[in-house]
């Protein structure tokens, strides 16, 4: 006689699910898989093009000059526009996210970006790249980047949380670090405007992709939106990053120092405006009350420091390729790989680490690595150095920038509450930004006092009491109107005193700027230890 089946019970090879509600279940837990990959790939995409951004345009300046008929201070002043405007709107554009709603706060920065570089793309002056790049995919970015890091706090939990965090932080890393590769690749074989070209192919496939996004409703209106906060954090964050690129403008530090103090004030002003607002128990535009929280603060500070230095050292190596091994774009690319492989490989598996070992602890680690492996490198350069002599030190760099980068986010975030999450990821976006743009400025002003200092080293040792520092300002400025060429010049006259000189100061600078690297990576080590074991939700 045959068995009946259980009443309510379906058998589908030997395994028995309850009636209906295994197929709603399966149904809703293959949505939330594809909502979580679309997620994924997209905030993923948008990190890797803002992070590529960021850099690959630093190896084609000599090719826009030309392109555009425009001068070299033009295009610098570009560059910097662009990172200062990504710094000063970040804050707004996270709190965006609560008028306008996460998912659209998302869209509307990809269409921004999108129409920047097509703009850029275009271009045929240094007005249009100004426009396009710099103040469009500039304003783009700063909504973009401040949501992607809420769309993941809001779609993973737990170890997936850790593990998207990893995934985005990756693609961020290593957009910045192939950068120059890219921007080499394309200037030199076919145009610089390739590069914007494929950022606006890659802005169509996140639109396609955001249709997937979880929605996120908003929890403000815009007549509840701190304007007079929204100027305030703006013009500080704008006038601190302008009066540190401007240091190499002056003679003195008089006016930089103005400007930024300017800037220090408005931020000081934007605390207790803040302050007062959420006093009053209206909306602020970003809740300072957050800094409170030791880990997250810590975190921050530890992501700040890290951005910095990061942002220094892949700023220095191409120009020591560059300028002082006469190697092309290509070429510096490809020395800055085995960082880039070290930061990939590194930041996938952290999350499986922080299973076995606690995060706070990975953080330290990956510090103490970075740490050791740029003091390594302060030893490795001169103007006989070869791509060979320096992958130990930047593949281990990349090692502990692996380790450290994608956890720090995930104390960050992890310390916000849910409801917080969009000013958590604003505050970090901001610190992200605000380092890297400090870090390519202070660490170039590092590079020129070092080679400052170690020429008058070089010139002391090899012609005694022969010239003072006027005479040496003046060889050094002729030094730097030939910087270019340096490496043609000297190849052949190895046994010159020049040579000897230039060797020396070379191997100073690029030591001392390392070295100070080092000293970023040990006060991000001693802040880490601080950092409380993560309890993850």
């Amino acid at each position: 006689m045959e068995k009946k089946k259980p009443k309510g019970l379906v058998i589908v090879d030997n395994i028995k699910y309850k009636n209906n509600v295994v197929n709603i279940f399966l149904e809703n837990n293959q949505d939330m898989v594809k909502i979580g990959w679309a997620a994924l790939i997209a905030v993923s995409l948008s990190s890797f093009i803002i992070s590529l951004d960021s850099t690959f345009m630093n190896v084609a300046i000599s090719n826009l000059v030309v392109d555009l008929n425009t001068t070299l201070s033009s295009i610098q002043l570009i560059i910097a526009v662009y990172a200062l405007t990504m710094a000063s709107l970040m804050l707004v554009g996270a709190k965006l996210q609560e008028v306008m709603g996460r998912k659209n706060t998302f869209i509307a920065g990809a269409v921004i970006f999108g129409i920047g570089t097509s703009i850029a793309t275009l271009s045929i002056n240094s007005w249009m790249l100004l426009i396009g790049w710099s103040i469009l995919e500039g304003a783009g970015a700063a909504l973009m980047l401040p949501a992607t890091a809420s769309i993941i706090t809001g779609t993973y939990s737990g170890k997936n949380r850790t593990f998207a965090l990893g995934i985005w932080t990756a693609m961020g890393g290593i957009a910045s670090a192939t950068g120059p590769l890219v921007g080499g690749i394309l200037t030199t074989f076919i145009s610089w405007r390739l590069g914007f070209g494929i950022e606006f192919i890659i802005i169509l496939i996140i639109l396609a992709l955001s249709k997937r996004l979880k929605y996120f409703p908003p929890s403000m209106k815009f007549s509840q939106l701190d304007k007079l906060g929204v100027l305030l954090s703006s013009f500080g964050i704008f006038l601190i990053v302008l009066g540190i690129f401007s240091i190499n403008s002056y003679k003195n530090f008089d006016v930089p120092a103005f400007i930024s103090g300017i800037g220090i004030l408005l931020l000081i002003l934007f605390y207790f405006k803040e302050k007062q607002v959420i006093n009053r128990e209206k909306r602020p535009l970003t809740d300072i009350r957050l800094l409170k929280n030791r880990n997250f603060l810590l975190g921050l500070l530890s992501r700040l420091v890290l951005s910095l230095a990061l942002a220094g050292a892949v700023f220095i190596l191409p120009v020591f390729f560059q300028q002082e091994r006469g190697a092309n774009a290509f070429t510096t690319g490809l020395a800055i790989l085995p960082l880039t492989l070290g930061v990939l490989i590194f930041s996938l598996i952290s999350s499986r680490l922080s299973n076995r070992i606690a995060t706070h602890h990975l953080v330290s680690i990956g510090f103490f690595i970075a740490m050791l492996s740029s003091f390594f490198l302060s030893y490795q350069f001169s103007l006989t150095t070869q791509i060979a002599d320096i992958i130990p030190g930047t593949l281990i760099l990349g090692m502990g920038l692996g380790l450290a980068l994608p956890l720090t986010a995930n104390i960050i975030l992890s310390s916000a509450d849910p409801d917080k999450q969009s000013d958590a990821s604003g505050i970090m976006s901001t610190s992200i930004s605000l380092g890297s743009s400090l870090g390519t400025a202070i660490i170039g002003i590092v590079l020129i006092f070092a080679t400052l200092n170690g020429l008058y080293a070089a010139y002391d040792h090899n012609y005694p009491n022969q010239f003072d520092k006027n005479h040496i300002n003046q060889k050094l400025t002729v030094y730097e109107e030939k910087l270019t060429t340096t490496h043609e010049v000297l190849k052949s006259n190895q046994s010159s005193i020049l040579y000897t000189v230039v060797n020396e100061t070379v191997r100073n600078a690029m030591g001392i700027a390392f070295e100070f690297i080092s000293f970023i990576f040990l006060i991000s080590f001693i802040i880490s230890l601080f950092i409380k074991p993560l309890k993850l939700k």
